[in-house]
């Protein structure tokens, strides 16, 4: 989902949502989500000729101590960086690696800096890497040197510090934190005051379905220019107060504007629950699309889509008397009803108007049949027993991303094996459709790097993984094209643009490294690199 799109349609449209940052503003537990953190001050560092990777660990970590500063949590600091990420997630990461190659060879002295030092490229900030497995091991220490001889740290704050090692998204490890906390019983300190740091729109979704009454997003201010250009406002100028360059999202005001907005008026002497219409919002939202899905072709922000969901969402509360989901769980019945509200005439004027590369002179029959050839592959002689697989895998991501939301990672190994979804006047007949997932586990941190890496990163690979992607007798080379498609899809901004690529086949994969014996190559180091670990806490000294 377009992060800046997403929050500039909620602030409009609830504006008190967002809250000037106080002196006395104060929570019990800070969450950090360093990722958006470590790529920020990448990039700012890595254009400097002086480049240095212990300055660059210490810009992160001055602005780590800056946020400290500005919220000083009473109770928590958590801090959570990306580890080994779901199947589901690893396939837009690949898409997104594969794209700064080719955003980096447009910069013209890429070639000469990269020479002179491996670490600019931004694809280091992967888990597995060298950089990464450096990056955790400096933080602790930084973070043991400051609770011990910084008294601003000295507060009664315990840290926890979940690096890269640690398998999962860095929010998802703090939201499975913030539900275990929850979940304990005879606890006194369980109603808890949350704030958690990031401009990503997910953490907007899971502060609305951790359903906790005092959670806040901290936010760098976005500032529009005209009617369409967003500039994302990180700032390093320490000396400015906070409330120049951050703001508060206070979630529990977003829940009730969400109730406000969707509790039919029809009905206001019912008891209507507001905690299952933010989580029709949250599924909702989805078909947008997120990093786990595709979204519905013709629900673009851009192009109203999220104004579309609203109304289509209120007029079928008049008939349904429900919800769309239960938690993790999606009453496929009503889906249907929403599904049809949504398809009807908007669908077919959005591709006869805009396109999406399909020709804007199609009649009505046609667009539907020109988008499943175009975008699917489908042929007149498979179409309809293709389009139904679509619509299986399609209704399982959605299971997929609610319980993810819900409750944690269904599945690692599960992923949606396609670039596109079906349309949305398609999605009929679901409830012959059985869903189930297999657990299964995480990839090691080196095979999830040859997933998702491009062949350009390959000097971040052990020598023995890195060959599979460029030596013509490789079993898995196809996987590594140096030449792919950016499809933009009606998109003018590249980094929304769809990178084709071939999907990675997972016992493929596993099985060509087994047979080549090249796990037995690795060094004491590399070894260490593919492995995991655990969440470190820090207790305070007061």
């Amino acid at each position: 989902m377009g992060v800046p799109k997403f929050f500039r349609w909620l602030s409009e449209r609830y504006p008190l949502i967002n809250q000037k940052i106080f002196e006395k503003s104060e929570f019990d537990c800070f969450y950090l989500d360093m990722n958006g953190i470590i790529h920020t001050c990448f990039q700012k560092i890595a254009s400097e000729q002086n480049f240095n990777k212990d300055i660059l660990f210490q810009k992160i970590f001055d602005y780590t101590e800056y946020l400290y500063t500005i919220i000083h949590p009473k109770k928590l600091l958590y801090l959570a960086i990306d580890g080994v990420a779901p199947r589901a997630k690893m396939n837009q990461q690949r898409s997104r690696r594969f794209r700064a190659i080719k955003d980096n060879e447009k910069k013209s002295d890429f070639d000469h800096r990269n020479r002179l030092n491996l670490t600019l490229d931004s694809n280091c900030i992967t888990p597995g890497t060298s950089f990464m497995a450096e990056l955790s091991y400096a933080f602790k220490i930084w973070l043991e040197k400051k609770i011990k001889t910084d008294i601003e740290w000295q507060t009664g704050c315990d840290i926890i510090f979940s690096g890269a090692e640690v398998p999962g998204e860095g929010e998802h490890k703090i939201m499975n934190f913030i539900r275990k906390l929850k979940n304990l019983k005879n606890n006194p300190d369980l109603i808890l005051s949350h704030c958690l740091y990031g401009l990503d729109a997910d953490l907007i979704m899971l502060g609305l379905v951790s359903h906790e009454k005092n959670f806040t997003l901290l936010r760098e201010k976005l500032a529009w220019k005209g009617t369409s250009n967003v500039k994302e406002g990180y700032n390093y100028e320490f000396e400015k107060s906070p409330s120049d360059d951050f703001h508060l999202l206070e979630i529990s005001l977003l829940r009730e504007m969400l109730y406000l907005e969707f509790r039919p008026r029809e009905f206001l002497d019912q008891d209507y629950n507001m905690e299952r219409i933010v989580d029709d919002f949250v599924f909702m939202c989805m078909l947008i699309g997120n990093d786990f899905l595709p979204g519905i072709p013709h629900l673009d922000i851009g192009y109203g889509g999220l104004n579309l969901l609203v109304r289509s969402y209120k007029e079928i509360q008049k008939h349904i008397h429900g919800y769309l989901t239960n938690k993790s769980k999606i009453h496929v019945g009503r889906a249907e009803l929403f599904f049809e509200k949504l398809s009807v005439e908007s669908e077919e004027l959005y591709f006869l108007n805009k396109g999406n590369d399909i020709e804007n002179n199609l009649c009505s029959n046609d667009y539907k049949m020109e988008y499943y050839v175009k975008k699917l592959n489908c042929s007149v002689s498979n179409n309809k027993e293709r389009i139904n697989d679509l619509i299986q895998t399609y209704i399982e991501g959605l299971h997929w991303c609610l319980y993810y939301y819900h409750k944690g990672c269904p599945s690692w190994n599960w992923f949606y094996p396609e670039y596109y979804a079906p349309l949305a006047s398609d999605l009929k007949s679901l409830k012959k459709i059985k869903i189930k997932f297999k657990k299964g586990k995480p990839f090691e941190p080196l095979v999830q790097l040859l997933a998702v890496l491009p062949p350009n990163s390959r000097n971040l690979l052990p020598i023995s993984f890195s060959r599979l992607m460029v030596k013509k007798d490789s079993p898995v080379i196809d996987y590594y094209p140096l030449e792919y498609k950016i499809d933009m899809n009606g998109k003018k901004n590249l980094w929304e643009g769809v990178v084709i690529l071939p999907f990675i086949n997972e016992s493929n994969l596993v099985l060509t490294l087994d047979n080549m014996k090249t796990r037995s190559t690795l060094n004491d180091e590399e070894n260490t690199r593919n492995s995991f670990g655990k969440d470190v806490t820090f207790f305070s000294y007061n």
